[in-house]
């Protein structure tokens, strides 16, 4: 496919521009950048829009071949009737700034460094007589004559230092380039092989695209493998470089294989003088770091072609004695450090150290980089570092979601070599993987019976925390917490603790048990500072979160997800793609849609595409099929729905979820006694399971809809449940059911008090039903303007509750339901089939509804009812 690069990520430079060419106190604007960073591109883009808005523009392109003319960039100006000397240059000054009276002229001047000294001149006479605006661009790095120095002090310029794109810049280019948006590894890993440099982007994205490695997925591009450097970019790259000397060349080599580097430790696998020579020329970078100074190539890919152009042999030799460096620092047992030194062997000429490669797979787990853990772990099993190397090659392959990869690990473990306590920890990670991985809880829980007898107890409580898990992947929750009766989270292996934290934390937060819930998470996030599952806690920050919303704590719910994205931004792939998705569920609960739609659309289809479809990509859609289904976008999230049924997931069903996306959906095309009756089955579903706070979230969704009658039960939940929603949801019902218009409005500022605006919006939405039908007119239009400017909020959003208060007709609720079902097309037999009425009951409706209206038909009746977008005013009277 054929790309197109249009500008992006520039605004304010352009307006800048665009200032500094309307100010009378300026000659223009000076804009300076390194080489490819997009400078000639800016200046074009500026001199077309002073043409569009009339100017007269003149364009000059400084070159090395025409410095050596004088007036050569200009020659196109000279005329033959111009003779030379002074008249020649005072005819290439009239034809540059002729133009219409009235119209102001304005000369682009691109790499102005580059121009000879009488074309300088030219450009003086002209800032100085203020015959026009002039921009220049001028490379950073690049020596400056004088003259070009003279000129811009004269004219008093304006200056503009232009940046690389940053990450969001660079990924906004790239959604335009592509078409659609790239998954945030491929946008954050392009980012820092270029740092943001358009020119370089361009060039590494063309070919990763012509090669297949970066491609489209279900509206996603992806990038798979390492990237390849062009040779278009790595002659550009070279000709920046220019030919080294041998030494200067063994310094940008060694820190190609092995930056950062400290300054001494450079120093000292190289020569001083040749670093001071690399530091000159604009090769390396130094950045002080604490009390030492670290040291990288001036851009990463310099490191990428001196890679590609360098003998094995000589990167071996080198990977070497940069990983000896390092061993011989005082910081060698520092995570990042240990992984840096066994990465580097891997490729060097030492020889495999076992316990070296073990422990750096384990760091690398802790970082996150499951890749590298898989290659390192491999390595260390080649070196004879069994089981342990076995079982941290199969975590992280299973968390890849390369479950058939991690069985085949684990099944080559020697077992009658290992101790019980060894194979316990054996059993979990055979058993996780069956179950999450290979979504086969059966096998998984026969794995957990087969080591049930184990003499031991510390054993014993090992598999009795994997028992526990296995039973909430297969919604039991009270079958688990007596599973974990005994169990002590810290006194389990590390990665154990913490998946068991994890699966507490949802069970006590689903029971209303918020205190108990927030505390065995801190619990499990302690246990995971310091062990090997970052990606389990990123797991029990949406338990917290989870939790924490249900309670009606939704604030701390969003700050709690804020920082949990922050810390994801720093992981690398999936773990990268979790925070924004946790982030997405605490907006939806804060009924900020729209912001939750766009959060979770990005994270939930990127993880969908992956090896985590049926794991956290399951996950994830739900709460955007949610967010689409409360925005009207009713296709789009049936599509979600049967894309996830099509997943055939078999653990942890979250029914209640998938109950509110039907629900919304029902809703909002009309049905609303259809979702009612959803909700309320989902409700019952969770009180069966001792689920309470999700009992009180179905409930109040429907109370929501319109629906009291369980207005006694959230009375009972409310000393059952922990937290301010139960409380607020039960009151909710009561003023409902009484038709308290002053309460249901208190009711309304009692939610946006706890954060969720969705429920004060149809809260106030009836309190201004209730007043109208109380014909308390003022308090009406008081609490339907309140409820607009909530669904603004929200993200514009229209809910059930809305829709009567802003399109009231004279019709009962069965008859608004048939009405609106009209509207969406649906024939006499499709409706009673939806509402499980009788056709002949459905005719009835719809006659008393005709004669109600004053309609003359059913598409008639159906418009009245049919979906549209929120009205900007009050529709009130």
């Amino acid at each position: 496919m054929r790309l197109t690069w249009p500008l992006t990520g520039r605004a304010a430079e352009t307006r800048l521009i665009e200032s500094a060419l309307s100010e009378p106190a300026v000659a223009g604007i000076v804009v300076s950048a390194a080489a490819g960073v997009g400078k000639s591109r800016l200046m074009h883009e500026a001199l077309d829009a002073a043409r569009t808005r009339g100017c007269t523009v003149r364009t000059v392109i400084g070159t090395s071949s025409a410095r050596r003319i004088p007036l050569g960039a200009l020659a196109a100006w000279a005329t033959a009737h111009d003779g030379g000397g002074v008249q020649l240059v005072c005819g290439v000054i009239e034809s540059l700034i002729a133009a219409p009276d009235g119209c102001a002229v304005v000369v682009g001047v691109d790499d102005v460094h580059l121009l000879d000294e009488v074309s300088v001149f030219v450009l003086h006479q002209i800032v100085q007589r203020r015959a026009a605006r002039v921009v220049l661009t001028v490379r950073t790095g690049e020596p400056i004559p004088d003259g070009v120095r003279d000129l811009w002090k004269v004219g008093d310029f304006d200056w503009l230092d232009l940046q690389p794109l940053a990450l969001d810049g660079t990924r906004s280019l790239l959604e335009a380039a592509l078409g659609a948006m790239p998954d945030t590894d491929a946008v954050v890993r392009l980012h820092r092989l270029t740092l943001g440099n358009p020119l370089y982007l361009r060039h590494i994205v063309e070919q990763e695209v012509s090669q297949g490695r970066l491609a489209e997925h279900e509206g996603w591009w992806r990038w798979s493998g390492e990237p390849v450097v062009p040779r278009s970019l790595a002659e550009l790259i070279d000709a920046r470089i220019g030919d080294l000397p041998a030494e200067i060349g063994t310094v940008v080599d060694a820190l190609a294989v092995g930056e950062p580097l400290s300054l001494s430790a450079l120093q000292r696998i190289t020569d001083p003088a040749a670093v001071e020579e690399a530091d000159d020329r604009g090769l390396i970078s130094l950045e002080r770091r604490g009390t030492a100074v670290e040291v990288r190539v001036a851009h990463p890919l310099y490191g990428e072609v001196r890679r590609s152009r360098a003998a094995p042999t000589r990167l071996r030799r080198l990977r070497g004695l940069v990983a000896g460096e390092l061993a011989a620092g005082a910081d060698h047992d520092d995570v990042q450090v240990l992984v840096r030194r066994a990465a580097l062997s891997l490729d060097s000429d030492l020889q495999p150290d076992g316990d070296l490669l073990t422990a750096a797979a384990h760091a690398a787990v802790c970082l996150a980089d499951l890749p590298l853990a898989d290659r390192l772990a491999a390595a260390a099993v080649d070196a004879g570092a069994v089981p342990e190397a076995q079982f941290i090659r199969a975590h992280a392959l299973s968390w890849l979601g390369d479950g058939r990869g991690a069985e085949e690990v684990l099944a080559g473990v020697d077992v009658t070599t290992l101790s019980d306590d060894v194979f316990a920890r054996f059993t979990y990670h055979r058993a996780s993987n069956m179950l999450w991985a290979l979504a086969d809880p059966h096998r998984a829980e026969a794995l957990v019976d087969l080591a049930a007898q184990l003499p031991t107890e510390s054993a014993r409580r090992c598999v009795a925390a994997i028992r526990t898990v296995c039973r909430f992947a297969t919604d039991r929750p009270a079958a688990a917490l007596a599973a974990a009766e005994d169990v002590v989270l810290e006194e389990l292996p590390a990665v154990i603790g913490a998946e068991t934290a994890w699966v507490l934390a949802n069970i006590y937060g689903d029971a209303g048990r918020i205190s108990d819930a927030l505390a065995v998470a801190e619990r499990g996030l302690a246990i995971v500072r310091s062990s090997d599952a970052p990606h389990l806690g990123l797991n029990i920050v949406d338990a917290q979160v989870g939790a924490l919303l249900l309670a009606g704590r939704v604030d701390d719910a969003a700050e709690l997800a804020e920082r949990g994205r922050v810390q994801a931004d720093d992981l690398p792939g999936a773990a990268h793609l979790l925070g924004s998705a946790i982030a997405g569920r605490a907006a939806l609960g804060a009924g900020r849609v729209d912001v939750a739609r766009e959060l979770l659309r990005r994270s939930s289809t990127a993880l969908s595409a992956t090896g985590y479809a049926l794991g956290w990509g399951y996950r994830y859609c739900l709460p955007h099929a949610a967010a689409l289904a409360m925005s009207g976008e009713h296709a789009e999230a049936a599509d979600v729905l049967a894309s996830l049924d099509s997943r055939k997931r078999p653990f942890r069903s979250l029914d209640d979820e998938a109950s509110s996306v039907r629900a919304w959906m029902a809703a909002g095309q009309g049905a609303v006694g259809e979702a009612v009756a959803i909700l309320l089955d989902a409700a019952r579903s969770a009180a069966a399971s001792g689920r309470h706070a999700v009992e009180v979230a179905c409930l109040q969704t429907a109370v929501q809809f319109g629906d009291h009658t369980c207005a006694a039960r959230l009375g009972e939940l409310r000393r059952l449940v922990e937290g301010p929603r139960a409380a607020v949801a039960a009151r909710f019902a009561v003023a409902l059911r009484d038709e308290d218009g002053d309460e249901l409005g208190a009711v309304s500022e009692a939610f946006a008090e706890l954060g969720d605006q969705l429920a004060a919006l149809d809260a106030a939405a009836h309190a201004a039903a209730v007043f109208r039908r109380a014909d308390r007119r003022g308090s009406s239009m008081t609490w339907t303007a309140r409820a607009q400017d909530l669904a603004a909020r929200c993200g514009h959003i229209w809910t059930p509750a809305l829709a009567r208060v802003c399109s009231p007709l004279p019709l009962t609720d069965r008859e608004r339901e048939i009405v609106a079902l009209l509207g969406l097309g649906l024939s006499n037999r499709d409706i009673a089939h939806r509402l499980v009425l009788s056709v002949r009951t459905v005719e009835g409706h719809i006659y008393r509804a005709m004669m109600k209206t004053g309609t003359a038909s059913r598409d008639e009746l159906g418009d009245l009812l049919r979906p549209r977008n929120l009205p900007d005013s009050d529709a009130d009277g």
